[in-house]
């Protein structure tokens, strides 16, 4: 038994150099120094990694078609309420009065500072996981259907409209335009400059940047249109096991000016501000994820191992440089002198000469 267990100790799957062999010097020293440093610094890296997670993106399918999905719009347009027609139209032709839901309340036009006008808005950035968690606080309008001072300059238009998860678009016109109505609004009179601050698909959070919030148009023309075409695509975010389901859209734009006939005296086309939308059959899942504690330990092996390997061979290949650019003598400066070898031996052993 005590035989096994001699062997089993002097057993090395990795055999080293035996210590009478090794030689010490002040650059092997630094450079041993140098790799605990980096090994440390990686280690330290690693285990800040472990704790805090990583952000995984994935591309699901999605299969399903929500009815109950709304619009959130928070807008002024530099019209009275009592001139402007709100309509929303998907691609089975079902139509939705926007404004049963909307709220119109009239004030003056005015345009914020911080606001971007007449910018185009064709970037956007998917917002980052624990930006979206700090600022993911969910928002209802506290009114709905209202109408507030309706002959004012300029309308505020905000709140939610229910719509279908299929093509659509949601439309500002003038009323006696494109639908029948008591009110037919003289051209004389059209103003489509608005200003918008919050636009966005699904539930509300207000606080969660989207392509047209904080952004404007102003325009000199009477029968100015514009289009914006927003491409949805529902998008999850989870972390710590708190989810939050929205959407988010990439958005491009357009804007033209509608001609008058010259016989009829009528435009030839329907001024306005419409927006198109479309969901993409996709949906990103953005969640936290943490890799498992055995391949933790197991990557801090293999970082371990490979950098001391590379430190290994970095080291060589400057000695080698050493050796080439200064010689050996060089090389061997500063090193430790071993004694005992079969040279020392026959020369301790010479008779020494009488002076």
């Amino acid at each position: 038994m005590d035989q096994f267990a001699n062997k089993v100790r002097t057993f090395d799957a990795f055999p080293k150099v035996d210590p009478s062999q090794q030689v010490r010097s002040q650059r092997g020293g630094f450079s041993t120094l140098v790799t605990y440093v980096f090994g440390l610094l990686i280690i330290w890296i690693e285990i800040g990694g472990y704790i805090g997670g990583y952000v995984d993106r994935q591309f699901t399918v999605d299969d399903q078609i929500h009815s109950d999905l709304t619009i959130n719009i928070d807008m002024i347009v530099a019209m009275p309420c009592e001139f402007l027609h709100t309509n929303v139209e998907d691609m089975t032709r079902d139509r939705y009065l926007a404004g049963e839901t909307l709220n119109f309340e009239g004030i003056h036009f005015l345009v914020p500072p911080s606001f971007r006008i007449n910018n185009p808005n064709d970037f956007h950035e998917t917002p980052e996981l624990n930006e979206v968690m700090q600022e993911g606080l969910r928002a209802e309008f506290r009114s709905q259907g209202a109408r507030v001072n309706e002959g004012a300059p300029a309308c505020h238009i905000f709140g939610s409209i229910p719509v279908t998860q299929v093509r659509g678009e949601f439309r500002i016109t003038a009323k006696g335009f494109g639908y029948r109505d008591r009110l037919h609004v003289p051209m004389e009179a059209f103003n489509f400059s608005h200003v918008i601050q919050e636009f966005s698909f699904g539930e509300f959070f207000p606080f969660i940047n989207n392509p047209l919030d904080a952004t404007g148009k102003i325009t000199e023309e009477k029968l100015q249109t514009y289009m914006y075409y927003a491409k949805v695509v529902p998008t999850l975010y989870e972390q710590m096991g708190l989810e939050i389901d929205t959407n988010q859209y990439s958005l491009t734009e357009s804007q033209s000016v509608v001609q008058v006939d010259e016989h009829t005296h009528r435009p030839n086309g329907i001024p306005g501000i419409y927006f198109r939308y479309d969901f993409e059959p996709i949906k990103l899942v953005i969640r936290e994820k943490r890799i498992t504690f055995v391949l933790f330990i197991t990557r801090l092996g293999t970082i371990a191992g490979g950098l001391l390997i590379a430190a290994s061979y970095l080291f060589r290949l400057y000695e080698k440089l050493l050796l080439i650019l200064y010689g050996k003598k060089y090389v061997d400066k500063g090193k430790e002198k071993k004694q005992g070898g079969l040279l020392d031996n026959e020369v301790d052993h010479l008779p020494k000469r009488d002076e």
